[in-house]
């Protein structure tokens, strides 16, 4: 079985987080195609070359996870010339108030309050595994989505897309029947983004940067374990949390399966 190798990142001058999901392989030996599959942080900040750049990929569907309050902020996408927009909002599923505002309204008195003393990687986790079990309606329509030639290629995003993406990246993956370990690595390539934000921030003196902080802006293992323990809790394994708790059948996923593996 071939190894994943990491595309080298196309130089985006307002879109992170940015990678083809292709060539990543299957327990029976198949291929993720290059060019099918994309995932990145949001359009809302994109330039024009950053368009120009997207252009040649022909994308046909844009997958935003974002919710209204996150556009507002962010601004809606900036889409190619072929591509169609599709909104599957989803708010953070994390008890108590949403992540983004604790960030926005904290101030620096509080940030060891909120978010030290490993509270902030705990509402990480707590948060993927709310993904797997409060979220399943926009991750099935995403996937029933991708059981249609017309709609791919395609690309998904939320607003860092590492978290709301990051489980949707992963869904697909086990979906085509990617390892374990693969998805993992997928999952994690997102670090490279949440490295730039943090040295970014310390760099041009941010007020509101806080090394307490830093869980929020990355990704860990712990996280994506955390999803996959709440698949095994809930559902037992994966095909299961598919067929029952995402309502997909065997049909859609050799859809899936054949518009995205070569």
């Amino acid at each position: 079985m071939g190894e994943y190798r990491v595309p080298s990142p196309l130089q985006f001058e307002k879109v992170a987080n940015f990678r083809d999901m292709g060539g990543h392989t299957t327990h029976d030996g198949r291929r993720l195609a290059r060019g099918r599959l994309f995932r990145a942080g949001h359009l809302g900040h994109a330039t024009d070359a950053d368009v120009a750049l997207l252009e040649p990929f022909g994308l046909r569907r844009v997958f935003d996870f974002r919710t209204a309050r996150d556009i507002e902020i962010e601004g809606a996408d900036r889409l190619t010339s072929q591509a169609e927009s599709v909104l599957l909002p989803m708010p953070d599923p994390a008890r108590g108030a949403d992540i983004r505002e604790l960030m926005e309204n904290a101030g620096p008195d509080d940030m060891d309050r909120l978010f030290g003393d490993g509270k902030a990687e705990r509402m990480m986790i707590e948060s993927a595994a709310g993904l797997v079990r409060e979220r399943r309606e926009p991750y099935s329509l995403f996937l029933k989505a991708l059981a249609h030639d017309a709609h791919v290629p395609a690309l998904f995003h939320c607003s860092a897309g590492k978290d709301r993406a990051g489980w949707a990246g992963s869904v697909v993956l086990l979906t085509l029947g990617v390892p374990e370990d693969q998805v993992i690595e997928q999952y994690l390539l997102s670090n490279r983004a949440g490295e730039e934000i943090i040295e970014r921030s310390k760099q041009n003196g941010n007020a509101w940067w806080h090394d307490a902080l830093a869980p929020l802006i990355g990704v860990r293992e712990a996280y994506i374990q955390a999803s996959f323990d709440a698949v095994t809790d809930d559902w037992g394994d994966f095909d299961t949390y598919l067929s029952q708790g995402l309502g997909i059948t065997d049909e859609e996923r050799a859809a899936i399966r054949a518009n995205l593996l070569e």
